[in-house]
């Protein structure tokens, strides 16, 4: 599904549109000008969904060099091992989550957790993957015509980043889990979230003046994203939290 110029929502789970497996979270396709990126990997059970979504707009796998995860939640990287081997994709992680990611770490992924806790089923499978860039703050990455920029982002988790495109003046962000439509958030009972780191984060992102938000689940902003952006910076400045997604 094409959603803007350059962007195409190739998979999205229960919590968006259902173009996937239920376990997905939206996974983005960039389109840089005969080179492409994907923007998150979804959670690995039928990834060929995904597959096929990108070529039903005629582009050819060959062609996708690169993925860019925001963090590595299941429902965003366990499906990067796939798209690893299957297709050789460069992966790209912060350099805090970097090791999470290669060695399957099921506890730093907070999967034990959420498996104990229902969130997946029992069998939920996570395969370790290489990595093949480890970036921190405002480092720079190229795709085709498109450059995108860095920012550390963590709150919902530990080594979260999101991706900033700019194009004509006008700011894009692909923000993973933290932060969505309406200001909302994701706040767990889990090991890395953090509401002060939150708060900084969000802080960090109104300070940006976004005119599009793309998140991790939910509906995508096409107009006005810094508004959504400043109500959830608001009830932390007030020392409360925004309501959860």
């Amino acid at each position: 599904m094409k959603i803007s110029d350059r962007v195409y929502l190739v998979g999205s789970g229960k919590y968006g549109m259902e173009l996937s497996h239920s376990t997905d979270c939206n996974v983005y396709l960039l389109d840089g000008g005969g080179e492409y990126a994907l923007i998150d990997a979804g959670g690995g059970v039928e990834p060929e969904r995904i597959v096929q979504n990108i070529e039903s707009h005629g582009i050819a796998m060959k062609d996708v060099a690169h993925l860019l995860l925001t963090h590595v939640h299941g429902d965003h990287a366990a499906g990067a091992q796939y798209f690893h081997h299957r297709y050789g994709l460069n992966v790209v992680v912060s350099a805090e989550a970097a090791p999470w990611l290669e060695q399957g770490d099921m506890n730093k992924t907070s999967l034990t957790h959420a498996i104990r806790g229902g969130v997946y089923p029992a069998d939920f499978s996570f395969q370790a993957c290489p990595v093949s860039r480890r970036v921190q703050e405002h480092d720079l990455i190229r795709i085709g015509h498109m450059e995108l920029t860095v920012y550390e982002t963590p709150g919902h988790s530990r080594g979260h980043v999101s991706y900033l495109w700019e194009q004509d003046g006008r700011r894009s962000l692909f923000s993973g889990d933290v932060v969505f439509a309406g200001g909302k958030v994701v706040i767990q009972y889990i090991w890395d979230c953090s509401i002060p780191e939150y708060a900084d984060s969000m802080a960090k992102l109104h300070s940006l003046g976004l005119h599009r938000l793309y998140p991790g689940h939910g509906p995508f902003l096409l107009a006005n994203a810094a508004k959504h952006i400043e109500t959830a910076h608001r009830y932390f400045t007030r020392l409360e939290v925004p309501p959860n997604f």
